[in-house]
């Protein structure tokens, strides 16, 4: 049944439709995916750096770095 479960299609199938098996073998297999898309380094370690915040105007301080 295993074996069964690994070659199975399941990319039709709605996610509230799915089995627990079925829940574990999807995160296997996107688990197996972004392993190799790593190794490859198609995928970054880390997370993406944040967006720089940006700083309300203000001519009284901006005045002073001229």
């Amino acid at each position: 049944m295993d074996d069964d479960l690994k070659q199975r299609d399941l990319s039709s199938k709605p996610d509230a439709q799915l089995t627990a098996d079925e829940r574990k073998e999807l995160k296997r297999r996107f688990d197996e995916f972004v392993g190799i898309m790593r190794s490859q380094g198609m995928v970054p370690n880390q997370p993406a750096a944040k967006p720089k915040r940006v700083e309300k105007w203000n001519p009284m301080t901006h005045k002073r770095r001229r």
